[in-house]
């Protein structure tokens, strides 16, 4: 079955931590399944709040988002206490998924690239004793260079520890093509982030560049997945913009 999700993001931090309710009836008023939201919003020693809040909107909490600096060592362990707590969380509240976004560095070295696996894969441990999957979520250095380190990523990480969370829109920005890049990556991809652009422009998916028609033909042979509307800034209001791409999207699968 095909759920689709949004990103909460573009609701902004103040709405995201102080109207959360008010953010989760939008989203649920469009159709959507579920959605995801970043870890730095919420309060991870209240669960079960939250949890009754999702309910109550007869929605779906699929991933709870995090990032760091994992091509430091020494940063990884020091998020580490921080991240066990948001990870039970995330199990405590029934999503599946963590996304979890690196950081940029310009020339890293080979070490500072098998840093980066190896913590995620001590991450992606910590996940998988909870019961939830770590997925790493590009953005757009992963992608240059011929998706060099999402490459790198994928054949140094424990598959059984490190899925990804392909987020379509920044291969488009990189330069790189999101039908060869699901094609490439599809067996490593625990779900999508349905990203649009124009230019320099965020856009409301369907409204922008990337070829979501044949996108969804080479992903939708398998019959389990989220595919997740992420939209990083909107000229319309966040609910309008949800919308817009959920119908769309909506259309695309016939539905």
């Amino acid at each position: 079955m095909i759920k689709i999700g949004v990103q909460t993001r573009p609701w902004g931090p103040e709405m995201n931590r102080e109207s959360l309710s008010e953010v989760l009836a939008q989203i649920a008023s469009v159709g959507y399944d579920g959605f995801e939201i970043g870890a730095q919003h919420l309060d991870v020693s209240q669960p079960g709040p939250f949890r009754q809040l999702v309910a109550s909107h007869g929605l779906e909490v699929l991933g709870i988002h995090v990032g760091g600096e994992i091509y430091d060592p020494q940063s990884v362990q020091e998020a580490l206490d921080n991240l066990e707590r948001i990870v039970a969380f995330t199990a405590e509240v029934g999503a599946p998924f963590m996304p979890f976004s690196g950081r940029p560095k310009s020339d890293k070295t080979e070490e500072e690239f098998q840093h980066q696996a190896d913590g995620l894969n001590r991450i992606g441990q910590l996940c998988h004793d909870h019961g939830i999957t770590l997925c790493y979520h590009n953005h757009y250095w992963e992608i240059e260079n011929e998706y060099a380190e999402l490459r790198y990523l994928c054949e140094h990480t424990d598959p059984d520890l490190v899925s990804l969370c392909l987020d379509v829109g920044w291969v488009e920005r990189a330069g790189g093509s999101p039908i060869e890049a699901a094609r490439a990556f599809l067996d490593r991809v625990a779900y999508f982030h349905l990203k649009d652009t124009k230019e320099d422009e965020w856009m409301e998916v369907g409204n922008g560049t990337v070829d979501f028609p044949e996108l969804l033909q080479v992903i939708q042979g398998r019959q389990d997945w989220w595919l997740v509307v992420e939209q990083d800034e909107t000229r319309r209001t966040p609910a309008e913009s949800a919308r817009m791409s959920y119908e769309y999207l909506k259309q695309l699968l016939g539905s």
